[in-house]
C-alpha cells in the first residue's frame, strides 16, 4: 500500500511539474453541436475529461443521453436515469421522494440528510452534496453523462462509485426558443420553456422555466382495514403521491476575446404529499437463542393481522396520517463560470453555491390507525471553488487544478407521536403527544490538488496517469430530545427533556450531545494504458483508486439502546478498481460496440444495515466483479437498435446480521449490498417508417432489472424479484418547428417494489414504494 501511494503521488507531482515548466500549443475546442444535444456529425460528444471528445475516444465506461433521447424515454426527473441505464440503479427513502444512485452495486442507502453518497452527482459542473438534492425535475438539458467507476482525478468531489453529470443548455449568440407542453394520466400537466440568444455588446442570455403538476395516484379509502377507528390527527386520510413543482433558471454570459464569463442562478420548489408507501404484514423469525435470523412476508389477507392495505396492484391505500401537501423541498443555486486562455494554457474557474431546504413526513406504520410518523427537516448549504488549468501538444494532454468545498448540513429527524396516538400511554408521553427528535450537524471542509496527463508515447499507445491529494476536516454534533407536540404533522420547537445520545462501553447512558472533530488526508489515483490499433478502435486497461470520506451514525429513538460511543463514527472507504475495456466502431458506423470488465476490491466499505426502524453504518471489506456492454446497430437510415447489459457479483464480507446474546455469538456472514441488481438489460428500438415524408418516428424500450435486496441482511422478506418494464413513443414532426408526441410508460402496468424497509420487529410490517403505474401522455414541442 505504501508503494502504491508513493507511485501515484509521484505521478501527481510529475504532472504538476510538467504544467509549471513546459508550455504547449493549446488549440481551441472545435465548435460542435454539443450544445444542441451532444452530437457532432452523428458522433456523441462528451466532456467527461473536461474537454470535448467523441464518446468512443474516452477510455471510461460512459453512458451519454442527449436531449432528444431523454424526451423520447420519458425522463422528467433526475432519478429516471436509473430506470434506463444498465449498471445504474436508484435506492432511496420517503417513498422515493428522496433518492440515492447506485452504480455497479456501489451504494449506501443511509437516509440521514447530513451524509454524502458514494456516487457523485453534478449539475453544470457544480457538485450536489445533499442526497435529497440529487432528485429534481429535469428541464432544458443538453445531455446527461453517467461515468462508471471512480472519477476522482478530474472531478472536484471524489466518490467511489462513479458520477452522474447533468449538463444544461447554455447561452449562445443565436436565437433559440424551445417549449414543451405535456398532458397525461392523473391530470399531469407539465410545461417547459426556454429562450436564449444574443443581447448585444458581447452579452447573451438564456431563461428557462418548468411547471409540473400531477394529481395523487393513491386514493385513500380510510378507515378500511380498521375495525375500531380511534382518534385521528386534526387532518386525516388525504390522497397521496402527487406533485407540484415550479422551477426556473437564468443565465447571463459575456464573451470578449478568448474569455467567456457566465453567471447562472436557479431555484426549484416542490410540494407533494406525505410519502407514498404501502404496507404489508411481515413476521420476524428468531432462533432458539433469541437472535433475528430472517423476516418473512405474510399473506396480504392474513386472518390474524388482517388486510391493512389493498393489494399492491391497485392505487388504493388506507392511512390515517396522510396529507396531500405536507412534503416540501426548495433548492437554490448560484454559480459563476469563467473560461479562457492565458497563452497556451486554458483556464476554467468555477464558483458554486447551493442551498437545500427540506421538510418531509411519512406515516411509520402506514395503517388506518393513529400511530406515529417519521419526519425530517433539513437545511444544507455548500460553497465550492474550483480552478482548472489544461493544455495540449501533439503528444500530450494535461490538466491540473485545485478544489475547495465547504459543506454545512443540518438535520432534525425522528418520530412524531400525535395527540390521540395509541403510543402516547405506552411511551409515557404527555396527553398531547410528543416528538422524539435527533438533531445532527456535520460541517465538512475539503481541499484538494489534482492533475492528470495523457501521454501518447507511441503512435498507437497512450499512457493516462493522474492523482488527487485531499485534505478533509469534519466537525459533527448530535443530540436527541423529547419535544412538546404542538403540531401533529411537524417537528416542533419546545424541548421537554433530553434523550440519551449514546452509551459508554460500560453501558452508562450519556444525555449530553455527542461531538467529534477529525481530519483526514486522503488520496486518489489513476494509471491506465490505451491502445488504438486504428481510428475506430480503443482498447484500455487500468487501475483506479477511489476514496470517500467517513461520516457518522445517528440512530432513531426506537426504544432500543442507543449506540455505543465507538459506533458513532465510521471511517473512510477505499476502492481499488481494476478495469479493461474495448470500444469499436464497425462497418462505417453501422455498428458501435463497447465492452468493459472490472474487479473492485474495497477496504472499509461503508455498509449500511437497517435494523428495527433505524440504521447503522460500519466499515467492512467488500469485493465486486462484473462485465457490462452496449451495442448500437444501425442497419438502415430508418432503424436504430441500442442494446445494453450489466452483470456483476458484489459481496460485503463479515456483516453482523445479528448481535451476540448471552448464549450465542454474533451471526456473521457475507451478503450482497442493498439495491444492487446483479443483472440489468435494456433494449431501445427507433424506427422511421417510409410514410408521411418521414415525419413520423416510432420507438420502444424494454428494461430488465434482476432481483435485489433492500437491506444488507439479505433476509427472505427483503428481496425484490426481477422484473421487466416497457414503454413506447410515437412522434410526428408537424412542421420544422412543431413536433407532436404520444407515449405509454409501463405498458403492462407492472407494480414493482423499488424501495423497501423491513419493519417486522417494529410494527410487524414491510414498507414498500412502487414504480409509477401505467401512464400515458401526449405532448407538443416547439424548437427554433
Amino acid at each position: 500500500m505504501r508503494l502504491k501511494t508513493k507511485i501515484l503521488l509521484g505521478i501527481g507531482a510529475t504532472t504538476f511539474a510538467l504544467v509549471s515548466t513546459t508550455g504547449y500549443a493549446q488549440a481551441q475546442a472545435p465548435q460542435s453541436k454539443a450544445s444542441e444535444g451532444g452530437m457532432d456529425n452523428g458522433e456523441i460528444v462528451v466532456t467527461a475529461q473536461h474537454r470535448e471528445q467523441r464518446l468512443q475516444d474516452v477510455g471510461i465506461s460512459i453512458t451519454a443521453l442527449g436531449s432528444e433521447q431523454l424526451a423520447r424515454l420519458g425522463v422528467t426527473s433526475s432519478i429516471d436515469i436509473g430506470r434506463i441505464t444498465p449498471g445504474v440503479h436508484v435506492s432511496g427513502n420517503f417513498g422515493g421522494q428522496t433518492a440515492q444512485y447506485t452504480i455497479r452495486g456501489v451504494t449506501q442507502n443511509d437516509f440521514s440528510d447530513v451524509l454524502e453518497g458514494p456516487v457523485a452527482v453534478y449539475f453544470d459542473d457544480g457538485y450536489i452534496g445533499s442526497l435529497s438534492g440529487q432528485i429534481f425535475g429535469t428541464f432544458d438539458l443538453e445531455r446527461v453523462e453517467i461515468l462508471k467507476g471512480p472519477q476522482g482525478t478530474l472531478f472536484g468531489r471524489n466518490a467511489t462509485g462513479g458520477l452522474v453529470h447533468f449538463i444544461p443548455r447554455k447561452p449562445t449568440d443565436q436565437l433559440s426558443i424551445n417549449a414543451n407542453a405535456t398532458y397525461g394520466r392523473f391530470n399531469q400537466t407539465r410545461l417547459e420553456a426556454g429562450i436564449g440568444g444574443p443581447l448585444g455588446n458581447g452579452f447573451s442570455g438564456r431563461a428557462t422555466i418548468l411547471y409540473n403538476r400531477q394529481d395523487p395516484i393513491f386514493k385513500n379509502i380510510y378507515p378500511v382495514g380498521n375495525s375500531a377507528p380511534g382518534p385521528v390527527p386534526a387532518r386525516c386520510c388525504e390522497n397521496t403521491w402527487n406533485d407540484n413543482t415550479l422551477g426556473g433558471r437564468l443565465q447571463l454570459q459575456y464573451e470578449t476575446g478568448d474569455w467567456k464569463i457566465r453567471v447562472q442562478g436557479s431555484a426549484l420548489r416542490s410540494i407533494a404529499s406525505t410519502s407514498p408507501y404501502k404496507s404489508f404484514p411481515a413476521a420476524p423469525v428468531f432462533n432458539s437463542d433469541g437472535q433475528l435470523i430472517d423476516t418473512i412476508r405474510l399473506p396480504e389477507t392474513d386472518p390474524v393481522l388482517g388486510a391493512t392495505q389493498q393489494p399492491r396492484d391497485n392505487n388504493y391505500i388506507s392511512q390515517a396520517m396522510a396529507l396531500d401537501d405536507r412534503n416540501r423541498m426548495q433548492t437554490y443555486n448560484a454559480a459563476l463560470h469563467i473560461d479562457g486562455s492565458i497563452g497556451a494554457v486554458d483556464v476554467a474557474l468555477i464558483t458554486d453555491w447551493k442551498q437545500l431546504k427540506k421538510s418531509f413526513l411519512t406515516d411509520t406504520a402506514l395503517v388506518p390507525v393513529n400511530f406515529l410518523g417519521v419526519a425530517s427537516d433539513a437545511n444544507t448549504q455548500q460553497f465550492s471553488q474550483e480552478l482548472r488549468l489544461s493544455g495540449k501538444s501533439d503528444s500530450l494532454n494535461w490538466s491540473a487544478g485545485a478544489y475547495y468545498l465547504n459543506l454545512n448540513a443540518k438535520d432534525a429527524s425522528g418520530f412524531l407521536v400525535p395527540e390521540g396516538s395509541i403510543l402516547v400511554n405506552p411511551l409515557g408521553l404527555p396527553p398531547g403527544g410528543g416528538d422524539l427528535i435527533n438533531f445532527n450537524q456535520l460541517k465538512t471542509q475539503s481541499f484538494s490538488l489534482f492533475s492528470q496527463l495523457e501521454w501518447k508515447f507511441a503512435p498507437q499507445l497512450t499512457l493516462v496517469a493522474g492523482g488527487r491529494i485531499i485534505f478533509e476536516h469534519q466537525s459533527y454534533s448530535y443530540r436527541s430530545a423529547l419535544i412538546q407536540n404542538d403540531r401533529d404533522y411537524y417537528i416542533d420547537s419546545v424541548e421537554l427533556a433530553p434523550l440519551p445520545a449514546y452509551q459508554k462501553a460500560d453501558g452508562t447512558l450519556i444525555f449530553d450531545p455527542y461531538r467529534n472533530k477529525r481530519s483526514n488526508n486522503l488520496w486518489a489515483g489513476k494509471l491506465q494504458l490505451e491502445y488504438r490499433p486504428n481510428s475506430d478502435t480503443l482498447v484500455y486497461v487500468g487501475v483506479n483508486r477511489g476514496v470517500k470520506g467517513g461520516a457518522y451514525n445517528a440512530k432513531y429513538q426506537d426504544g432500543s439502546l442507543p449506540l455505543l460511543e465507538s459506533q458513532m463514527a465510521y471511517g473512510p472507504e477505499t476502492l481499488w478498481s481494476y478495469e479493461a475495456g474495448v470500444k469499436a466502431t464497425l462497418l462505417d458506423g453501422a455498428v458501435v460496440a463497447n465492452l468493459a470488465a472490472f474487479y473492485y476490491d474495497y477496504k472499509n466499505y461503508q455498509a449500511f444495515l437497517f435494523v428495527n426502524s433505524s440504521g447503522l453504518v460500519t466499515n467492512s471489506p467488500a469485493t465486486n466483479y462484473g462485465i457490462e456492454g452496449s451495442l448500437q446497430i444501425k442497419p438502415t437510415d430508418r432503424l436504430l437498435v441500442n442494446l445494453g447489459a450489466s452483470v456483476f457479483r458484489p459481496k460485503v464480507k463479515n456483516v453482523v446480521t445479528a448481535p451476540a446474546t448471552a448464549t450465542a455469538p454474533a451471526i456473521v456472514k457475507d451478503t450482497e449490498p442493498a439495491f444492487a441488481p446483479r443483472e440489468q438489460f435494456s433494449a431501445i428500438v427507433s424506427w422511421t417508417p417510409p410514410i408521411a415524408n418521414d415525419a413520423i418516428s416510432l420507438s420502444a424500450n424494454a428494461n430488465y432489472t434482476g432481483r435485489f435486496f433492500n437491506n444488507l441482511r439479505n433476509f427472505t422478506g427483503e428481496v425484490t424479484k426481477g422484473y421487466i418494464l416497457t414503454a413506447a413513443n410515437v412522434e410526428w414532426k408537424l412542421t420544422p418547428q412543431f413536433t407532436a408526441a404520444a407515449s405509454l410508460d409501463n405498458i403492462f402496468d407492472k407494480r414493482v417494489n423499488v424501495i423497501g424497509f423491513d419493519l417486522a420487529t417494529f410494527c410487524g410490517c414491510m414498507h414498500e414504494s412502487y414504480n409509477r403505474p401505467r401512464t400515458w401522455r401526449i405532448s407538443l414541442r416547439y424548437e427554433l
